[in-house]
């Protein structure tokens, strides 16, 4: 049996609770260090702009010659870790979003906003939409992720299917799960009621629409400036292709954290918030430098359990719960093998005798997602 199916069981036999496991986490994890939140956007900020200036000073030309041997991998390697800086800008955006950057909240708006819309997000559809994600992590009709789009066999063949188009075409693609975080990426910044209740929308459509706006000014003013000062090749090389990179990264995190090939999908009858927060969620360890630099959003589970941690608590929230909790706690190192079982159609298959979905594939019936 697979290592979250036998968590399932173990948390079904011990009745555990989300409020029983948030009390193994020292209580000062959940205290805001408004220094260390300042310091690491300041952090995050200077490495962006060193990132800006030594761009600008490696200018690949058609008649480079041989200067191009290291002009143009110099190139790649720089948009890569720039790419990466503003992964750990977003993970401050997202800190803001669960109202952990500062104990003011318009000081966590602000910075939310600032965070998050140069990578085209608006601060409260992205707030509304991952508060929504934790509060129904892996529960099937809930969750507005990319799981929302799995499907077994016989529902994709179904004339009833929710986003036809999108979930087919998902299911069919090489890598579909990234089409689907894209897919998602894109309905909330342009069709974000579709993803809310009627009721969330219009206590919320105000502010809604005053981040869109943000972005929207954000978005014009940063490749406005760069087409005006630097053309459209600035447009991609300073910003457009970094932050490409940046998302591309952020939809693998996004995958890994949930997904594993014996990963578990809930129905209503079968899911508790534990369960929801932990059978499926797991630690990824990438190297040291890369965790700093994505202020440590690499560790999840402690982040699920109890979602009023900061980011600089995070790995020692994590370490207490390893310790009180060693069965239940999922952790890995990245490998790119960790991608490839992306690379394959997904689709649920219903458990005989339980209340939960595996992930099938085309390629046979190994459980994946």
């Amino acid at each position: 049996m697979s290592a979250p199916r036998l968590i399932d069981a173990q948390m079904t036999a011990d009745g555990v609770t989300l409020p029983r496991m948030r009390r193994a986490i020292p209580a000062d994890c959940t205290t805001i260090s408004p220094w260390r939140s300042w310091g690491a956007l300041v952090r995050i900020l200077v490495c962006a702009a060193g990132c800006l200036t030594v761009l600008s000073l490696v200018r690949p030309t058609v008649s480079g010659g041989i200067a191009l041997v290291w002009q143009i991998p110099s190139l790649i390697a720089l948009w890569v870790i720039y790419g990466w800086v503003l992964v750990g800008l977003f993970v401050l955006g997202h800190d803001c979003g669960h109202h952990l950057f500062s104990r003011r909240r318009w000081v966590n708006t602000l910075v939310g906003h600032l965070c998050l819309s140069p990578l085209a997000n608006g601060y409260h559809a992205w707030r509304l939409t991952h508060d929504h994600h934790h509060a129904y992590t892996q529960l099937r009709g809930q969750d507005v992720d990319w799981a929302s789009f799995l499907v077994t066999r016989e529902e994709l063949a179904s004339p009833t299917l929710k986003w036809p188009v999108v979930t087919r075409l998902g299911s069919a693609l090489p890598f579909g799960v990234f089409f689907w975080i894209w897919w998602n990426s894109l309905v909330r910044g342009v069709a974000i009621h579709r993803l809310l209740a009627p009721s969330v929308w219009e206590r919320e459509k105000h502010r809604l629409r005053m981040s869109g706006a943000v972005v929207a000014a954000t978005v014009i003013a940063i490749y406005g400036g760069l087409w005006f000062t630097t053309g459209f090749w600035g447009m991609l090389k300073y910003h457009g292709i970094p932050a490409i990179i940046a998302m591309a990264t952020g939809w693998v995190i996004i995958a890994i954290q949930h997904a594993n090939e014996e990963g578990l999908l809930y129905e209503p009858e079968g899911w508790t918030p534990a369960k929801g927060q932990v059978v499926s969620t797991f630690d990824t360890r990438f190297p040291r430098w890369l965790e700093v630099l994505w202020c440590s959003i690499n560790f999840h589970i402690p982040h699920h359990v109890a979602t009023g941690i900061p980011w600089y608590h995070l790995e020692r929230a994590g370490r207490a719960l390893r310790a009180a909790y060693p069965r239940y706690y999922q952790e890995r190192r990245f490998h790119l093998r960790n991608l490839l079982a992306f690379h394959r159609t997904l689709f649920l298959k219903r458990v005989d005798g339980e209340r939960y979905f595996v992930f099938a594939s085309d390629a046979g019936p190994r459980a994946m997602s």
